[in-house]
């Protein structure tokens, strides 16, 4: 009891200190915001609301909205596709987690859908999308909302005011979806299927009393847009005009179209009578993908979409953000799950250099945690990355270290920030700025530490050593963090020290302050056969090698990157057959499956088998021919015979023309 009444101590110590020192996203630039709330279905269509917002706007204390809305699968079994629409606290990874979704738009019954959430600039007005179960049509609502406090603070998401307001009546079969907002809230956009197969963007003015809680809609206003092609019905009837977005300044409106082909973003320059319009692409030669779900930044300056990876079709989306007054892009990659759906802030945020940027909401399936909603920003895939010293040890290493090794050792980076860097506001250790060290350091943001998600630092994309291998590094600069000298390493291995375990494996790291307070150097250590498999992959062998190591700061991911130089040796291995190095498997433990990769400096035949410790075959994985380079292979924990493996150690063997090399994976049940 002792023992557990310690652990949750400790761990009440981190989670007040967190939020100040930490304010670090699960990935650096990135957050989760829906995870751990006891909706179990996906979510989609984030809207960020308005005018209820904490922080200063600097870089130490960015602003965010308090609140976002959002739309989730009914709780009802069987009624799964009705749409339901919750508040979430948009809250930071940093922080103790437990606030629980509010409903907006729920029916208990799941007769009645909601979905398609968008909030007005200020926050006041809540506009949705009422259907049913089949979608058999859909009319527009708005609904007014009390400000509530800061949920942080104790404040609630704000009561309803009135009645719902009919804005778009979609009886008789008709279907209004997707309403957006202009910035002070008089006009809606939207599209709509009214005039049969068509699909056309639509704008209403509205006349909205926040004191009353009431309002009205023009319906002499009411106005179909022909998108300049009112001379030919025939392709307006054809082609689709759909999810609006306006511009900060209301003048244009973003929208998407099927007219060219592939779904394309356009943007149009509306008239009130809906003639004479004109259209322009932001893209003078956009590439044949579906470009989807535009949402403009707080200048009016670029436009938010999500896209296919690498513009190619066969990849998952990505969120991107085009510069319109230039027609450069940029792929925000967060991983390879797919990422669409973004809104974007109305409020700017500034990296330490005064980079301004806006935060943005979208959809994501990272890490495993289902379809979630994230939070993130471009900054860390878009601008270039500062520069990092690094100094890797041992500089030269045989192919004989690693090959053939369970224990191959490690590869240290020396890490340390040149004065631009630092000058940019950044501090190459763990924490931020200031500490509670009592050394006389200005405020500064801090590198990000961390193995899981989008790893940091890393070399050659590897991951760092886990802390289990390691044995000590108790020094990894607790000092700032906590003020106490000495705290045991993260560490996610299941083993009986509940501290490490409940904490988390960060990685292997250590933090070294000189004694004039203000200089860092971050030590982090790489195994030194992930590094091996990498490079003998690569065929980069007995040649001087740089190293390209990645680092993120703590807030926003500002990218760090530099450059340790490495020569593996062959010579002392002599012969003509090929080089086979294997990357230690991951998860180890595993139950069921695992994942490794081996790499070959020669193409040719492959075998990968699975041996028991008395050195019986289990399974072989592939026997096939191979080309020169790395490749990822998986255990799905089965024998030959296609029954279980029992619990154990197992040793992965890869064999190719005459090399050889073998790994230890453990199977828990």
């Amino acid at each position: 009891m002792k023992r557990i009444l310690s652990v949750v101590a400790i761990l009440m110590l981190a989670a007040s200190l967190l939020p100040v020192k930490g304010q670090a996203g699960l990935r650096g630039a990135y957050d989760p915001i829906t995870i751990g709330d006891p909706l179990i279905k996906a979510k989609f269509s984030p809207s960020l609301r308005g005018g209820n917002t904490r922080g200063a706007g600097s870089a130490s204390s960015a602003k965010l909205e308090n609140w976002i809305a959002f739309v989730a699968g009914s709780q009802v079994f069987g009624f799964e596709s009705t749409g339901e629409i919750w508040a979430q606290v948009n809250i930071d990874q940093a922080f103790v987690r437990g606030f629980a979704p509010v409903p907006l738009e729920v029916d208990p019954t799941a007769a009645v859908s909601y979905i398609d959430p968008a909030w007005s600039k200020d926050g006041k007005w809540l506009a949705y999308v009422q259907t049913d179960n089949f979608v058999s049509s859909a009319s527009i609502y708005v609904q007014q909302f009390a400000i509530g406090g800061n949920p942080l603070a104790g404040g609630e998401h704000g009561d309803k005011l009135g009645s719902p307001i009919l804005i778009a009546n979609g009886a008789g079969g008709k279907h209004h979806r997707h309403p957006a907002w202009n910035a002070n809230h008089t006009q809606i956009a939207y599209d709509s299927d009214q005039f049969g197969s068509s699909i056309d963007l639509w704008t209403v003015n509205v006349n909205l009393d926040e004191t009353a809680h009431t309002g009205s809609v023009d319906e002499l206003s009411r106005t179909r847009h022909q998108i300049g092609l009112e001379g030919d019905p025939g392709i307006l009837n054809g082609k689709a005009e759909f999810k609006p977005a306006y511009s900060p300044d209301g003048t244009k409106i973003a929208f998407v179209t099927n007219r060219f082909g592939a779904f394309q973003i356009v943007i149009l320059n509306p008239t009130s009578s809906g003639l004479g319009e004109t259209t322009v692409l932001p893209e003078t030669n956009p590439a044949p993908i579906t470009h989807d779900n535009p949402s403009w930044s707080s200048d009016g300056q670029s436009l938010y979409y999500d896209a296919p990876s690498n513009e190619d079709a066969a990849n998952p989306q990505d969120i991107w953000k085009l510069d319109l007054p230039t027609g450069q892009k940029c792929g925000i990659s967060v991983d390879l799950a797919g990422d669409t759906d973004p809104d974007v802030s109305q409020y700017i945020n500034p990296t330490r250099e005064g980079i301004l940027f806006n935060y943005f909401m979208f959809i994501s399936q990272a890490s495993g945690f289902g379809v979630q909603v994230w939070r993130g920003e471009w900054v860390q895939n878009c601008i270039p990355p500062l520069p990092m010293s690094v100094v890797v040890s041992p500089s030269s290493m045989s192919v004989g270290d690693t090959v053939g090794q369970f224990f191959p050792g490690y590869i240290s980076a020396d890490m340390s920030f040149p004065p631009a860097t630092i000058a940019a506001g950044y501090v190459c250790r763990a924490a931020n700025q200031p500490n509670a060290s009592g050394l006389p350091e200005p405020t500064k943001e801090g590198v990000r530490v961390r193995r899981s998600i989008v790893p940091s630092p890393t070399m050659v994309g590897g991951l760092t050593k886990s802390t289990r291998e390691s044995g000590d590094c108790t020094d990894m600069d607790m000092l700032a963090l906590t003020g106490l000298a000495h705290m045991p390493c993260f560490d996610a291995d299941p083993n009986v020290d509940a501290v490490n375990n409940d904490f988390g494996n960060i990685g292997d790291y250590k933090c070294v302050i000189n004694s004039d307070g203000l200089n860092h150097h971050l030590i982090a250590n790489f195994n030194k056969r992930t590094i091996a498999n990498r490079l003998i992959g690569l065929g980069l062998v007995d040649r001087v090698v740089a190293l390209p190591v990645h680092a993120y700061s703590n807030r926003v991911g500002r990218q760090f990157l530099g450059f340790g130089y490495i020569r593996i040796n062959t010579k002392s291995r002599g012969g003509a057959g090929s080089i086979v190095a294997m990357e230690q498997n991951f998860p180890n433990p595993f139950n069921p499956v695992t994942k490794f990769s081996f790499a070959i400096n020669k193409p040719g035949n492959a075998s990968v088998r699975v041996f028991n410790t008395r050195g019986e075959l289990v399974r072989t994985i592939v026997n096939q021919w191979f080309p020169q380079g790395q490749h990822e292979v998986s255990w799905d924990g089965k024998t030959a015979s296609g029954g279980r493996a029992p619990s154990g150690i197992y040793f992965i063997k890869t064999d190719s023309n005459g090399g050889t090399d073998m790994i230890k994976a453990v199977m828990a049940k």
